[in-house]
């Protein structure tokens, strides 16, 4: 019984030594964690990232707490555009018809419009079959992926090469404007995006890459609200990969946009850090960027971006099986997170998803479903 009882308090020594010895060793594992992260508490559990955060709302939210919780994602989306010297909002433009041409059986109508101070911006509008003076149509903005000086020609290509969503659906009867966006087609001409977009940062040291790119988007609906053959104040968008983020992006903050159908479009940044840590990524966002690398937070993710556009109807299209887009499932659950919004709303009709297996792409069937998403609402006939 004595040899029990010693051999017990030998234990009892030894485990605590073990824990001190732990506690030393957690302590400065911890000291460690926070000169690398800047925000770990030992002792503390703390959040990564606002994906492994609780849902944008809570299961007893009311409807009419939604825009006090959308004023403050707004207000976090905007810190990250940075400030220009204007607001990322509509006015009157200036612009002018360049030509007019036949292509594929339809007009196009190439204008050149103002964006801000001396930059302009090159776009193809194209008039639905049989249209006729005096008529009017629903317009929808196609905008292109990464594709350098190829730029709106992305959208006009010849039908049947998968991503000519401008000529289609104005084979449909909607009226489609295919701008270029900042860096791409013509205003890349003579010059490279680098430079473009080096030159364009150093003149604006507090703006970003995106929020010019998503100024060239509303300027191009402030010149379609001024057509008079274009039915006004309700717009659809439509793009694939670059595309489709920024139809998304520019969707949440511009209510013109009534119906958008982003293709490949939703990223997470909490689970594509990586992409960050590009050059260009960081330009695309300095203040998003300058966040990330601090504590690995981003301001702001997708899910809330996606919410931004409630109630307002949005169609993803998503495949599982994207090289450019690996971690797929979460993809889906930022777009599940957003579905709440609109149930809260009431307009769960409104947001809706297309999970394809077809890599990066939209392969007729999938066009298809898109376009009768624009035909549910908002082709007028």
């Amino acid at each position: 019984m004595k040899t029990l009882k010693i051999s017990l308090i030998f234990l009892f020594i030894s485990l605590l030594s073990l824990d001190i010895a732990f506690a030393q060793t957690a302590t400065e594992a911890n000291l460690s964690l926070k000169d690398l992260y800047g925000d770990i508490v030992p002792g503390k559990s703390v959040l990564l990232n606002s994906l492994a955060l609780p849902a944008l709302i809570l299961p007893d939210t009311k409807a009419e707490e939604w825009p006090t919780i959308r004023a403050k994602i707004y207000e976090r989306y905007s810190l990250c555009l940075g400030q220009g010297p204007v607001e990322l909002k509509p006015v009157v433009n200036k612009f002018e018809e360049l030509e007019r041409y036949q292509n594929f059986g339809l007009t196009h109508i190439k204008y050149r419009y103002h964006v801000v101070d001396d930059i302009w911006n090159e776009a193809v509008l194209i008039l639905p079959e049989k249209f006729q003076n005096g008529d009017k149509s629903s317009a929808v903005l196609t905008i292109h992926g990464t594709n350098g000086a190829s730029g709106k020609n992305g959208a006009l290509g010849a039908p049947g090469t998968r991503r000519a969503y401008a000529l289609e659906l104005s084979k449909r009867g909607y009226i489609t404007f295919s701008p270029d966006l900042f860096g791409y087609g013509a205003t890349i001409k003579n010059t490279s995006e680098g430079k473009l977009v080096d030159d364009f940062l150093q003149k604006y040291p507090n703006w970003s890459y995106r929020a010019i790119k998503l100024l060239v988007l509303i300027r191009a609906i402030d010149m379609l609200e001024q057509l008079p053959f274009v039915n006004k104040g309700s717009y659809g968008s439509m793009g694939n990969s670059l595309g489709g983020g920024m139809a998304l992006y520019h969707a949440a903050l511009d209510p013109r946009i009534k119906v958008s159908v982003p293709s490949t479009g939703v990223s997470t940044v909490a689970t594509n850090v990586f992409r960050l840590m590009r050059t260009g990524a960081v330009k695309e966002q300095p203040e998003q960027w300058k966040k990330v690398a601090k504590d690995g937070k981003p301001i702001y993710d997708v899910h809330e971006i996606i919410a931004l556009c409630a109630p307002r109807a949005m169609l993803f299209l998503e495949d599982y099986n994207d090289p450019y887009n690996p971690d797929a499932a979460a993809s889906f659950s930022a777009i599940y997170q957003a579905m709440q919004v609109y149930q809260l709303l009431g307009t769960p009709n409104r947001i809706s998803v297309l999970v394809h297996g077809d890599g990066h792409d939209t392969i007729d069937d999938v066009r298809e479903f898109a376009y009768k998403w624009f035909d549910r609402f908002l082709l007028k006939k």
